[in-house]
């Protein structure tokens, strides 16, 4: 049975199909991300970000910078996006009129920081199409992890 580790901060944290995923949850503040394995926390970071807004939010704030510095110390660290490559294009035009004019983030700048995030932190960022698949993504990511440490 593999016990992934949620982080306390999380408000609607993903499901896992623990009948037929061999999967049991357990909530606990993690140092960063906000999934990890049990007894594999020094190992596996996985940081999840909901919509192109949060991490449009994110990715101007010193406190995600200094989260990915410390991704930088795991083997195998990961952003699942619970949005694809598309919704960033349409940002921020997706948005309300009020806020989207007080937005001074571009669909472009998204896409930049996230090729300097896989190319200077070397952190893999996956977009998925919705929460369901991510949660899929983010299940694979753990049994490969999981498999692959008790090969060692």
């Amino acid at each position: 049975m593999i016990s992934v580790i949620v982080d306390t901060k999380e408000k609607q944290p993903w499901t896992f199909d623990n009948d037929t995923q061999n999967i049991s949850t357990k909530s606990h503040k993690l140092k960063t991300g906000d999934y990890s394995i049990e007894g594999l926390e020094n190992i596996l970071c996985i940081e999840r970000k909901k919509s192109v807004a949060e991490f449009a939010q994110n990715i101007t704030q010193a406190r995600f910078e200094n989260e990915l510095i410390r991704m930088e110390q795991y083997k195998y660290r990961f952003i699942i996006l619970e949005f694809d490559l598309r919704h960033i294009d349409d940002f921020p035009a997706n948005l309300p009129l009020k806020v989207r004019q007080k937005i001074k983030i571009t669909s472009s700048y998204i896409m930049r920081r996230i090729s300097e995030i896989q190319i200077h932190n070397q952190i893999d960022v996956i977009p998925c199409s919705n929460r369901t698949y991510a949660e899929f993504v983010a299940t694979n990511i753990i049994k490969r992890v999981y498999e692959q440490s008790n090969k060692i």
